[in-house]
């Protein structure tokens, strides 16, 4: 299948992922099929390892740095408090304790890595998928290797769509600058706090630890984000066969085919994302139907939903429901978009997305 091949575009970072990754998944050739009992069962195993030992991992490391934060105060300020806002006073102090906490952070952050690049191999083994150097071009792998790393998608076009046509570019530098402080501020603001609340309390001994359950939650919550990514993209093959080939099976015609993948369309734009699924899915429906993608107006588009026939509407809607929830995620003006286009088709969306998202994760066939 032509998916957008990126690996030459890829970092250091992500080559090294994507490497660890191929050593990891053992299978030569990909198995696209629904996933049984005994693979979700080990895709949970693997996600409640992935979340344990990433908190272990931040807990570790707190501790690591309070402890060595207790030691510093006694060998080079004499037991007193340092003072933050007049770091000259205790140079060496802060020196030290910055040096070691970045040491430490560093090799939790390796530690991270290590786990959840594992635990993805795992599941892209029980998904029925290949790392093998003969798929290493395909967009999944890549996909899968920046999900691992929890890196964000990289913002290109995908068979003519723009994702982020429509997109500010305030809000997206906005974005990307939170993404890459969201660990570190949070835990400034933790130990600001930490240090008001336990110094007014009189337990100041407790002071250097008290970002452990910090770093321990915070870690493990990073976990359980990448691990549902990645479970979302290992089941994004399956569920785009599927929708593909219940398209193929409502055997609509020309201007029936041409509303379906404009609304698909809309619906990535709307989503402001290159996600690897949207990449798959565009590239099985140029295959399937030789129809080269575009963005239409949406107001537009419908129009001509809500004056289609009852096998259209259907088809339409079932291929923009999981087209939203390929992305795991949801932004609101995908569902939004979802919603005006159930409101066209005097239809209600209910809990339809919800199950959808509910399916795909679990890498099940719809008529389950």
């Amino acid at each position: 299948m032509d998916t957008e091949a990126d690996v030459e575009r890829l970092n250091v970072v992500e080559r090294t992922g994507l490497a660890f990754l191929r050593r990891g998944c053992t299978r030569d050739d990909s198995e696209i099929r629904p996933w049984r009992d005994e693979d979700r069962a080990r895709i949970r195993r693997l996600q409640a390892w992935a979340i344990g030992l990433c908190g272990l991992a931040g807990a570790v490391s707190a501790s690591l740095i309070g402890a060595a934060d207790l030691w510093l105060r006694e060998a080079l300020v004499s037991g007193s408090e340092p003072s933050f806002f007049s770091p000259g006073r205790d140079a060496a102090y802060w020196a030290w304790y910055g040096g070691i906490a970045l040491l430490v952070s560093l090799l939790e952050l390796l530690a991270m890595y290590w786990v959840l690049l594992r635990n993805v191999a795992g599941i892209a083994n029980a998904a029925g998928l290949s790392f093998s150097q003969g798929d290493a071009e395909d967009v999944l792998v890549t996909g899968l290797s920046r999900a691992a790393l929890d890196i964000p998608n990289p913002r290109r076009a995908l068979h003519g769509i723009d994702p982020y046509a429509r997109a500010s570019r305030l809000k997206m530098l906005a974005y990307t600058a939170l993404y890459r402080i969201k660990v570190g501020a949070t835990s400034f603001v933790v130990r600001i706090l930490a240090r008001r609340v336990l110094a007014r309390s009189g337990l100041r001994v407790l002071l250097p630890f008290a970002a452990v359950p910090v770093f321990a939650g915070w870690n493990a919550l990073i976990a359980w984000w990448v691990i549902r990514e990645a479970r979302v993209r290992a089941a994004g093959p399956l569920a785009v066969r599927e929708a593909v080939a219940a398209l193929e099976r409502a055997h609509l015609g020309e201007d029936g085919l041409r509303l379906a993948l404009d609304a698909v369309a809309e619906l990535i734009v709307a989503a402001e994302d290159a996600h690897p699924n949207y990449d798959l899915l565009l590239a099985r429906l140029r295959e399937a139907f030789g129809i080269e993608a575009r963005i239409p107006e949406w107001t537009e588009v419908r129009a001509r939903l809500a004056d289609a026939d009852t096998r259209t509407r259907h088809a339409v809607l079932d291929l923009m429901t999981t087209t939203t929830a390929l992305r795991g995620r949801i932004r609101r003006r995908q569902r939004r978009v979802l919603e005006s286009a159930y409101a066209a088709c005097d239809a209600r969306l209910g809990d339809a997305l919800q199950t959808t998202r509910r399916r795909i994760a679990e890498g099940r066939c719809a008529l389950e």
